[in-house]
């Protein structure tokens, strides 16, 4: 069995970040790193290109461990030494980590050889594309008898490897929408012969953020518009504004709550302009609920191991792993990758590999009690 070189695997993968079902590089380097390793079985998936390993002792349950690989259309603008090498795709979410953890905790399970039956999957496709439900989709996972699921996230303003979770909702429930409104183009002289998008989608715009402000508050919600275009000649009536936006909710009845109002304001704008109205609901997930029983198995692995481990709240970031938590006991924790790693989603990300041996000692100690 070849060695692991944590830093070199974690660099090889940054430099070829793919999107979402498109991580063709990506599966081929995993599956170098994994094609030479006794008592593990490799599935593949047919309608991605994710992959599951199989570690099998026997008819116990298994547990889980899931790292996602999707990158994000981002331009890197770090000064790093193994920037990406795919023009306008960046890691800029860690999940190079992630994967690097995974394989990892593989070596590791390879290493010292436990009585165990373990899953461990790299999962496409995570950044909004429905990567959780296609290989859920597939039935291979649910095919093994599962017992617990888990995975981690790195956190760029924590110190490295610090560890940090809550109990309950983890993550909450994230649900992008495009609103499009249609009219009829004409010169800005003419203005009778038109029928303005523009003036509608501005409309729209005021109207949805007071009724959620109204009807919701702001306190266990977010509602955010953050595109909006409309026409393309300073002297021309705009036919056309399609508004992008998404809301976060806690759980699914006020998201759909939201949704219906979406919808009712849309067309009663439309309505009032003499306008086509669509409403485009697009990726939604399962919230990230945490097992309250794994949340104190966490905290008391951290202390065992003298890692800092501190109480985290509820993120309104959303995460496809919800998907697998709504069938499974689960949980997911962030990895503390240095508090000058930048934002999640910043061209600038750059969490510290020094967090990973922290995130393979720790996953590996929930196999202990399987």
């Amino acid at each position: 069995m070849k060695m692991m070189n944590f830093s070199k695997v974690r660099q090889e993968l940054h430099k070829i970040p793919e999107l979402a079902f498109q991580e063709f590089k990506t599966k081929e380097l995993l599956l170098s790193y994994l094609e030479d390793l006794d008592d593990f079985t490799v599935h593949q998936f047919k309608q991605s290109n994710g992959i599951l390993v199989e570690y099998s002792h026997g008819e116990g349950a298994y547990q889980l461990f899931r790292a996602d690989m999707d990158a994000l259309p981002i331009t890197e603008a770090t000064e790093s030494s193994f920037i990406s090498q795919h023009k306008g795709i960046m890691h800029a979410c860690g999940h190079d980590i992630h994967m690097t953890t995974l394989l990892g905790l593989i070596y590791k399970i390879a290493e010292i050889k436990p009585k165990n039956n373990l899953l461990f999957l790299f999962q496409p496709a995570e950044e909004g594309e429905g990567g959780a439900e296609s290989v859920l989709a597939e039935g291979l996972i649910q095919s093994y008898n599962i017992k617990q699921v888990f995975a981690l996230h790195v956190n760029g303003n924590l110190p490295v490897g610090t560890i940090s979770t809550k109990p309950g909702i983890f993550f909450a429930i994230p649900q992008e929408f495009d609103v499009e409104f249609t009219g009829v183009s004409a010169h800005a002289a003419f203005p009778q012969n038109g029928k303005d998008a523009l003036e509608a989608g501005v409309y729209f715009y005021e109207k949805i953020h007071s009724v959620i402000k109204q009807v919701f508050g702001i306190e266990s919600i977010i509602f955010n518009i953050g595109e909006m275009k409309s026409g393309n000649i300073r002297n021309v009536i705009p036919d056309k504004c399609v508004l992008k936006g998404t809301h976060r909710t806690l759980d699914k009845n006020t998201r759909d709550l939201i949704n219906t109002e979406i919808k009712s304001i849309g067309e009663a704008v439309a309505q009032k302009f003499n306008l086509d109205f669509k409403l485009t609901l697009l990726c939604t997930y399962d919230p990230v609920i945490n097992d309250a029983d794994l949340y104190e198995q966490l905290k008391k692995i951290c202390s065992e191991l003298s890692i800092d481990f501190r109480d985290s709240i509820t993120s309104m970031t959303g995460e496809d792993f919800g998907f697998f938590t709504s069938l499974y006991p689960g949980l997911l924790f962030w990895l503390g990758a240095g508090e000058d790693a930048q934002d999640l989603h910043s061209n600038r990300f750059m969490p510290d590999e020094n967090c990973i041996p922290t995130g393979i000692e720790v996953l590996y100690h929930f196999t202990l009690d399987n």
